[in-house]
C-alpha cells in the first residue's frame, strides 16, 4: 500500500513539473522575483544597520564600530537568504 501512494505522489510531482515548464514566465513574475530577492537581501542590511546605530549610540564609540560590524553581518546573512531562497529552494 505504501508503495502505490509513493507512486502517485511521483506521478502527481511529475504533472506539475511538466505543468510549470510549458508555461512561460511573464514579465511580472520575473519583477516578482527580483522584489522578493532584493527584500530578502535588504532587511537584514537595513537592520543590522540600525542596531549596530542603536549599540554605537548606547554604549558610544569606543574604537569598535557596530554599525559597520552589523552591516557586515547583515550582509553575510542577506547573501545566505538569497542562496537559501533561490538555490536551495529550486532544487527541491
Amino acid at each position: 500500500m505504501g508503495s502505490k501512494k509513493f507512486s502517485e505522489h511521483i506521478d502527481t510531482s511529475a504533472k506539475k513539473l511538466l505543468k510549470s515548464r510549458k508555461q512561460k514566465t511573464t514579465f511580472w513574475q520575473f519583477a516578482n522575483v527580483l522584489g522578493v530577492g532584493g527584500w530578502v537581501f535588504v532587511i537584514p542590511v537595513v537592520g543590522g544597520a540600525y542596531f549596530g546605530r542603536y549599540l554605537d549610540k548606547k554604549f558610544g564609540n569606543e574604537g569598535i564600530s557596530w554599525t559597520i560590524t552589523f552591516i557586515i553581518i547583515g550582509i553575510a546573512t542577506g547573501t545566505y537568504n538569497i542562496w537559501h531562497f533561490f538555490i536551495k529552494k529550486s532544487k527541491q
